[in-house]
């Protein structure tokens, strides 16, 4: 432990907790209260009102050190849990694209224009032919490369080399390259991977800034090698797309990719964190605080989780915030926008808050009902035989110490309301960051689809087979199925691939378990809109249904023509056919939800969290759970449906009998994918749910808590015409009621009372008060409550004596002030009704309209001796029985 400001705090927190502002303002507030109550335990003891403080203001002390901890470790969980998130998303995005990048060279290296381009170049410098043609058939390829990219958008340049790197075709205009000497012509030509990724400055990209860039070398199928082809990434312009998903104009938080010598090569705010700079990562830890600038900083550091084995160039995801903004808390009131029964269910979930903090609130309460006992003990002990000389100034200061109990407990229920609020909130901005990743992650995987639907209706042999058949249908379609299979190999996100000719007939399939479907009409309404296009850049979609080329389950088929002749602005003259791609939808949606659900800190998903995308109908897309599988309908609001495209919310919603925080995010697309330029509409949101509390919780009665004790006007003896009383007053329920001070003796905790086997049910049971047992007697059932109390939850037994009989004792739920009443204002209830059976024996009128509860009932010890417990000398006599009996010696 550290201690701060006089306060103990855990070592984790030395280094953060004066940038607390709430633990700051809550230290503060409960440290000011402690020095009060330093002076009132002073003040107990020199008064002579037997009230001793030092046992209470020692526990606040100990629960004020408790309570500043926890909201410390939960404000930095959250902003942890912010960074960590930022960091690990940012890095698993953009590996996520990259996988993609090394499954492209592999296949645009294999292409068949291409190939026949190199090989007609070789002849052309063989047979010495004009520049004229030469010329014709680079602008022929490079326009070939245009609609590439036209689809692929992640690429801002093609290059195509021969092994001794002169360039011979190039898609970027402006940056025309006559030759290249660098080394990755040498990797790409010798490497025994499938692709080389390198991200470095190279006379490539024709500066001195690094980029990345894949290359592979362009192979006769003897494996002969023809050229280098590279593909020239997009780095900065995905970077910065992928860091503007992650933080906001407000946000403080700085993301960075870092290389493994920890130096910046991607900044989301390059003024502040430029690239080049040198960090330092954070190793072996969630968190760390490190220094750049001359500032401290927050900051976490994530290495990729890969995917599908593929890890990336072993960059770094780096998230850092400056210390003094790090714990700046937005104003949020979402447990108050809940129901009453949800907020408690929430707010006393055990899998959500852990048991010492669950416990303070049920400390502070312990703390305070033994307090309030105290002073009203106090405040009875001046109406006895041996009152102080000082007695105002006794009462002064009872009345000073409830006051100060009062303030501190209010201090700890707003500090906690605080905390309570803050893991709320976490959970909730963290289920919307991860429905933002999760439908971030989907609109990327199907514009990849979009794009491959488009670019392989490009392929040559395509057209080729379905123009001019050549050596008949069967050798046809065994060539258009060695493409499909090579593809599929390379795309294994595809359950099947199917080229269909003009009439809408299956010509080939890529999975031969579909080898039925070949020669039939496909027969689903997305391929009489493929063959309707008319032009190279445009694709269609089919509804998320039950497909026969996906074995009857529920996909998303992509699908673009295979058209005659084009022109140079992608239009073609009709469609010959088409491909159409069919999507893994089951396996590949539920991976990039798994992907997306909340982790512990071992990195196992949090039990009971799930995830789903669903349409606007809240039709059921994929999901991680079982219990709601795809095609059924999410029985949750519709308005979080009803979000617009890249809208977020979260909430607390009700489903399979749990309270679970909510996050959604609506699509919004990705690049040109479902943009307004984009003919393609399909609105998905995703869903992440993680479990709360159970319903059933929600519906268990209300646990007594304490009020605030009614305030009346304290007056003094003489001060009032006829005189004045004194009423120490308690709650049974809800209702307000009192006995006359000199006929109490005092409050104690109810605990150990024995129940008596025979007796009435008002008994309820024995208590040792004094070394002497007493009846206990539950009133609830006697008082014609105006709503039923709880009989388990009373938590005092006031203690009275009528006269000379034994004192009994009367169960209360809490108690109230011990207020000086001018006699004027007290009724006799037989003045109303003549009844020698009521338990009341006077009411208390209102203090002109400023008493809030009304009217005070009055119960009289004598008559509830009487009517209860059958008169003074039966209660005597039993007893002094009972005293006797146990005072007889064993045998």
């Amino acid at each position: 432990m550290s201690v701060y400001k006089g306060i103990d705090f855990d070592d984790s927190l030395s280094a953060l907790v004066r940038h607390m502002d709430p633990v700051q303002e809550y230290r503060e507030t409960l440290q000011g209260l402690q020095a009060v109550w330093d002076n009132l335990t002073l003040l107990g003891q020199l008064s002579g009102t037997g009230t001793d403080m030092s046992a209470t203001r020692q526990a606040f002390a100990a629960l004020t050190a408790d309570l500043l901890n926890h909201l410390g470790i939960e404000m930095r969980s959250k902003t942890v849990q912010a960074l960590k998130s930022k960091a690990q998303v940012a890095v698993d995005i953009l590996v996520r694209n990259l996988f993609e990048r090394t499954a492209d060279i592999g296949f645009l290296a294999q292409d068949d224009d291409i190939r026949a381009f190199v090989r007609r170049r070789r002849e052309v410098s063989a047979t010495g032919d004009g520049q004229s043609r030469r010329a014709q058939e680079r602008q022929a390829l490079e326009l070939r490369f245009r609609e590439y990219v036209r689809k692929y958008s992640v690429y801002h340049d093609i290059i195509l080399l021969t092994p001794e790197g002169e360039v011979l075709a190039q898609l970027d205009e402006r940056k025309r390259l006559q030759r290249s000497s660098d080394p990755l012509l040498r990797e790409a030509l010798d490497t025994e991977a499938a692709y080389v990724e390198v991200f470095r400055a190279a006379d490539l990209l024709g500066g001195e800034r690094p980029g990345l860039i894949y290359a592979y070398r362009v192979a006769e199928e003897d494996g002969e090698a023809l050229a280098v082809l590279c593909l020239c990434f997009r780095f900065e312009s995905e970077t910065r797309r992928i860091f503007a998903n992650l933080t906001s104009p407000r946000d403080w938080t700085v993301l960075t990719l870092l290389d493994a010598q920890d130096t910046v090569i991607a900044s989301s705010d390059p003024h502040h964190l430029p690239v080049g700079a040198q960090l330092e990562r954070v190793s072996g830890a969630d968190w760390g605080v490190v220094r750049f600038g001359g500032r401290e900083y927050l900051a976490a550091t994530r290495a990729t989780q890969g995917y599908q084995g593929y890890m990336g160039p072993g960059w770094l995801g780096h998230a850092m915030i400056p210390l003094d903004q790090a714990f700046v808390q937005q104003a949020t009131s979402r447990l108050a926008a809940l129901p009453a029964r949800v907020s408690a269910a929430v707010t006393h979930s055990p899998t959500l808050f852990s048991e010492a903090l669950r416990n303070i609130p049920r400390q502070a309460e312990r703390i305070q009902r033994a307090l309030n006992r105290s002073v009203w003990n106090g405040n009875v002990r001046q109406n006895g035989s041996e009152v102080p000389a000082n007695s105002t100034f006794s009462k002064i200061l009872l009345w000073e110490i409830s006051n100060t109990g009062l303030k501190t407990t209010d201090v700890f229920e707003r500090s906690i309301g605080n905390l309570n609020e803050t893991v709320i909130s976490s959970l909730l901005d963290d289920a919307c960051f991860l429905a933002s990743l999760a439908i971030d992650i989907m609109d990327r995987n199907l514009y990849e689809r979009a794009n491959d639907c488009r670019w392989w209706a490009l392929t040559s042999a395509f057209a080729h087979h379905l123009e001019n058949p050549g050596d008949g249908p069967e050798a046809a379609r065994a060539a258009i199925t060695r493409i499909l299979q090579a593809i599929n190999a390379l795309y294994t996100v595809y359950d099947n691939l199917v080229v269909f000719d003009a009439g809408g007939r299956a010509l080939a399939v890529s999975n031969q378990a579909y080898a039925a479907c070949v020669g039939q009409p496909v027969g689903e309404e997305w391929v009489r809109r493929a063959l309707a296009l008319t032009d190279t850049q445009s694709y269609v979609v089919s509804a998320f249904a039950p497909s026969a080329l996906y074995r009857g389950r529920h996909t998303y088929v992509y699908a673009a023509a295979i058209g005659g002749a084009r022109g140079g602005n992608g239009r073609m003259e009709s469609a010959r056919g088409g491909i159409g791609i069919v999507f893994d939808a089951e396996p590949q949606f539920r991976a990039m939800l798994l992907d997306a659900l909340p982790r512990d800190a071992h990195g196992e998903i949090l039990r009971g969290s799930f995830g789903v995308f669903a349409d606007r109908t809240r039709q059921v897309i994929a999901t991680t759970d079982a219990r709601h599988p795809i095609g059924s309908t999410l029985e949750l609001p519709t308005d979080l449906f009803q979000l617009p495209n890249g809208g977020s919310a979260a909430t607390v919603a009700e489903l399979d009998g749990s309270y679970h925080a909510v996050g959604v995010r609506m699509s919004s697309g990705y690049r040109e994918y479902k943009s307004a330029d984009d003919a393609y509409r399909n609105d998905v949101a995703a869903l992440i749910f993680v479990p709360l509390a159970e319903v059933a919780d929600a519906h268990e009665p209300a646990k007594a808590r304490p009020a605030t004790p009614v305030r009346l006007p304290r007056l003094h003896h003489g001060a009032q015409p006829g005189g004045t009383t004194e009423i120490a007053t308690f709650f049974i329920g809800e209702e307000w009621l009192g006995v006359v001070s000199s006929h109490v003796q005092e409050a104690v905790d109810a605990v150990d009372i024995t129940p008596v086997p025979g007796l009435p049910a008002h008994v309820r049971g024995l208590f040792i008060y004094q070394e002497r047992p007493i009846i206990v007697l539950d009133l609830g059932g006697q008082l014609r409550l105006r709503r039923d109390a709880d009989p388990e939850t009373y938590q005092q037994i006031v203690i009275v004596r009528a006269g000379k009989a034994e004192p009994f004792g009367i169960l209360v739920h809490r108690l109230g002030e011990i207020p000086e009443v001018a006699n004027e204002r007290i009724d006799p209830v037989n003045r109303l009704y003549q009844n020698e059976s009521a338990l009341a024996e006077h009411v208390v009128r209102p203090d002109g309209g400023r008493d809030e509860r009304g009217i005070l009932v009055v119960l009289s010890p004598a008559r509830i001796l009487a009517q209860l417990l059958g008169g003074g000398e039966m209660m005597l006599e039993s007893t002094l029985a009972l005293r006797d009996l146990a005072a007889t010696p064993a045998r």
